[in-house]
């Protein structure tokens, strides 16, 4: 039973901090240090020193980012750079941006839900995750106390009870606007009628919750809550308990999922000569010319031309300096969609036909962007890339719904979700 709650959101306060445009940034697992830099540049009270500030010269444990941030936060929440809002409240935030030519409009409810252990049937996750980024934001949750960036989750809103309560809210004016570079356009309402609050709460408790992107922060989430619970008397209602969510339909218009890349790096020559030759006899290959990171939005709509009942591959470097499309020649019978998805045949049959579960670890990287993913290919940087379909959202919604998991990275859901447009305070009550 899901229990999605109202909270208190920490929040902007404009007056003081200036224009939030120049505030927000995405979530930390998609920075690079060149955009932190920039980010750090255009305000200093952007969210970024919260959520992945600079290492400095000298810094030791306790003595280090996670640390500034926590006197950060703390100075800005007495300063009045950010504010607590006076009554629990569900935020309503409209996104706007345009992709591949197209404009789309992405609506989500932003909530505090009730961590659950996996096996519950409650949160459900779609992919395996891996250490590194976890001991990274526990720390942070240790330190600071807070979470910036909100998961985003989908959910089937099958009578519209939500969605009624959200256009209700967004009728209404917003209690913030932004428009910050590289992100969607966004502006923000609160949800604080006590019939509306109960409609989203009731609608939402036989609702199961698919958790799109966030795998490693909810993860980190529970890790926290079960540190605290060993450090003090948790109260059920206490804000340790619950994870900051951005609930949104599966059947909203905006919800856009893309495929998600690898390339393959540091194999060793005798690696690579036969991986090369599994390919060329596993796959027809058509020739797409030569690589050409300016080629990438056209070669991805080839690869999607593909009917999906083809396992099919784009392939930058099988055979040197050229773009290919590989359809599987023989797949073995999948039984499920799981086992038809490209992203568990390309780690399970195509990957292993080579490398062993732990040096694909070392030399298959993940990468969101196409293009770059061809730069780094003509670049010399990979040997191999992979450009890959999305998985369809029907087939992510079975998949999830049966407690599988596809293999790490097999979805991307664009674009990212904004960081700091409402903050989780970890400490008290919701």
């Amino acid at each position: 039973m899901a229990d999605v709650r109202p909270f208190r959101g920490v929040r902007y306060n404009t007056r003081s901090a200036g224009d939030l445009s120049t505030l927000l940034c995405p979530p930390f697992d998609v920075i690079s240090e060149a955009e932190r830099e920039r980010l750090y540049a255009g305000s200093p009270f952007n969210v970024i020193r919260l959520e992945w500030g600079r290492d400095e010269p000298g810094d030791t444990p306790g003595n280090d980012w996670y640390a500034r941030a926590a006197k950060l936060q703390a100075e800005w929440l007495a300063s009045g750079v950010l504010e607590e809002d006076d009554s629990a409240s569900f935020y309503v935030i409209e996104e706007t941006f345009s992709f591949a030519g197209n404009d789309f409009v992405r609506q989500g409810l932003i909530s505090a839900v009730r961590l659950e252990e996996f096996d519950k049937g409650v949160v459900l996750p779609h992919e395996f995750t891996r250490p590194g980024p976890k001991v990274d934001r526990l720390e942070l949750m240790r330190s600071a106390k807070a979470n910036y960036s909100p998961l985003m989750v989908l959910y089937r809103d099958s009578n519209s009870a939500v969605a009624s309560v959200m256009q209700r809210a967004m009728a209404g004016d917003a209690i913030a606007d932004a428009a910050p570079e590289g992100l969607p356009s966004m502006r923000l309402w609160r949800i604080t009628d006590a019939a509306d609050i109960e409609n989203v709460t009731s609608a939402l408790a036989d609702t199961q919750l698919y958790l799109a992107d966030g795998h490693h922060r909810y993860e980190t989430a529970i890790t926290y809550r079960d540190e605290v619970r060993e450090t003090r008397t948790v109260g059920t209602d206490d804000a340790v308990n619950f994870r900051l969510m951005t609930l949104i339909s599966v059947d909203d218009p905006g919800l856009l999922l893309l495929g998600y890349h690898r390339q393959l790096e540091d194999a060793s020559d005798d690696e690579l000569a036969r991986f090369r030759e599994y390919v060329t006899g596993a796959f027809d290959l058509e020739d797409k010319g030569p690589i050409d990171p300016s080629s990438a939005a056209a070669f991805e709509q080839s690869l999607n031309d593909v009917p999906q009942d083809k396992v099919a591959i784009g392939f930058a470097g099988v055979e040197p300096g050229r773009l290919q499309i590989g359809v599987m020649r023989n797949p073995a019978a999948a039984t499920d969609e799981l086992a038809a998805s490209d992203y568990t045949r390309l780690h399970d049959e195509v990957v292993r036909s080579t490398f062993s579960l732990e040096r694909e670890q070392v030399v298959v990287a993940f990468e969101h962007n196409a293009a770059a993913v061809l730069r780094s290919v003509s670049g010399g940087a990979a040997q191999v890339g992979f450009v890959m379909r999305a998985v369809p959202i029907e087939p992510f919604e079975n998949i999830v719904k049966r407690g599988q998991r596809l293999p790490s990275k097999s979805t991307y859901f664009h674009p990212k979700l904004h960081t700091g447009a409402v903050i989780q305070n970890l400490e008290g009550g919701l």
